[in-house]
């Protein structure tokens, strides 16, 4: 009889940890009750109070979504370079069914509570185990922030599952499962959906490198397989950025404001600004350094460039003067670094966000980062092979330092960060650790 293979150990010393209840429950059956509880949370939360009523009562950028999609409703022409157009095309997509900013935001919520099965379905392709892709999906599905931003009209409504989707799709870079070449491709797909609804998933590309060879631990095999995946993030990318190049006249991949991007993270106007509250309709938020600001506000500009120049050339210039600008004063850049990453992290600010979010926000996030690391620490599993979960609080926290701590942009980080800690209460529910039982040859 042949002897066991590596993944069928695996599934062995997994399923010894299992909670019979979930163990018995199909993949299936486990992501329609992710679904469905995400879904309730976010729909209740949304009628107690956190939909909008009207457009003008949506957040900046929400509303700027809303004002590109009716700008495709009515075939006026959009500015070329800000924006990507595939999350617009979904609202626009959404509004030719019904008009009314409600009703999208309760179609947008279901497309949302999507992320929770997604990362049960990812969480049981890495471990394995049932328990441990219940425990993530039901931790996503009731996690606060993503309830609070699935009621939302950000584009990480959608990109967050998109992501996820891609996660699975990475093929898991060992054993028979790593070797058809498609699989590699159809992941670069994905991925280059994803980036084409939230830019800043092309960023990505910086890191995944380092996780396709933490995975498969050879330097060649991880090489071929990231220019697979390049291969298919180019064929969904490309015709936009061939497009978009010739727009702007100069070569761009997606968008075009990176400048931006940059200036409003690092100014000296945003380290003289206090940290005060901001109320808006239904919804609050905080101001001050960690945050982000408008090239208007930034300084940076003249109003004189502001009116004449094109958004390309506004902003090269944003990027050149913010450079110098930090070359100048590198302890003021470490200041609002500092400040950007706690903001990220739940760290500070307590006072400013209000009671409500600091308890639903800011003490779950620093406790979901403690588990996290001791997870890294305790459980050599998910150091072997969870390097796709594990990274993302690295990436989430390089977008934080070229922009801003923004929790929405953690989500990610937040995701991969549950599911992660779902590995590791599966082992403790087993009492035992993973490396007493699992034989040597899982680690190499």
């Amino acid at each position: 009889m042949n002897a066991p293979s590596k993944n069928q150990r695996l599934t062995e010393v997994l399923e010894a940890r299992e909670i019979p209840l979930l163990s018995n429950m199909s993949l299936s059956t486990i992501a329609l009750l992710a679904f469905l509880i995400a879904l309730v949370a976010q729909l209740t939360a949304g009628w107690l109070g956190l939909f909008r009523t009207d457009v003008l009562s949506l957040d900046f950028d929400e509303r700027e979504y809303w004002t590109l999609s009716s700008q495709i409703l009515s075939g006026e022409p959009m500015e070329v370079g800000r924006r990507t157009l595939l999350y617009p095309l979904t609202l626009a997509a959404v509004r030719l069914l019904a008009d009314d900013v409600r009703i999208v935001q309760i179609v947008i919520a279901v497309f949302s509570a999507t992320a929770a099965p997604l990362l049960a379905i990812l969480v049981n392709k890495v471990a394995a185990s049932r328990t441990a892709a219940a425990l993530a999906g039901l931790g996503l599905a009731l996690w606060p922030p993503q309830i609070f931003y699935g009621t939302s009209l950000y584009s990480e409504t959608i990109a967050l599952p998109a992501f996820l989707l891609f996660l699975i799709a990475l093929p898991l870079g060992r054993g028979e499962s790593a070797k058809p070449w498609h699989r590699w491709v159809l992941a670069g797909l994905a991925l280059g959906i994803t980036a084409h609804i939230r830019t800043m998933y092309q960023l990505l590309l910086l890191l995944l490198p380092f996780v396709l060879w933490l995975d498969a631990r050879r330097t060649l095999i991880a090489a071929r397989r990231f220019g697979l995946i390049l291969l298919g993030f180019a064929i969904v990318v490309l015709p936009w950025s061939v497009h978009v190049s010739r727009a702007l006249g100069t070569p761009t991949l997606l968008t075009a404001n990176g400048g931006e991007t940059l200036a409003g993270g690092f100014n000296p106007n945003l380290i003289d600004r206090g940290e005060r509250r901001v109320v808006l309709q239904k919804r609050s938020t905080w101001d001050g350094p960690g945050k982000w600001i408008t090239p208007e506000e930034s300084g940076y500009l003249t109003n004189a460039e502001q009116e004449a120049l094109s958004y390309r050339e506004r902003d090269r210039l944003l990027s050149a003067r913010a450079i110098e600008w930090m070359k100048s004063n590198p302890l003021d850049v470490a200041y609002l670094a500092v400040r950007k990453l706690s903001y990220m992290w739940g760290i500070y600010p307590f006072r400013a966000n209000g009671w409500l979010q600091a308890i639903f926000g800011n003490v779950p996030t620093i406790l979901l980062l403690l588990f996290f690391l001791r997870a890294l620490v305790v459980e050599p599993f998910v150091r072997r092979w969870g390097a796709r979960l594990y990274l993302m609080p690295l990436f989430v926290s390089g977008i934080a330092l070229i922009s801003w701590g923004s929790w929405r942009f953690r989500l990610p980080a937040d995701a991969a960060m549950i599911g992660v800690v779902a590995m590791l209460v599966t082992v403790q529910l087993g009492r035992g650790n993973l490396t007493t039982s699992r034989p040597d040859v899982l680690l190499a």
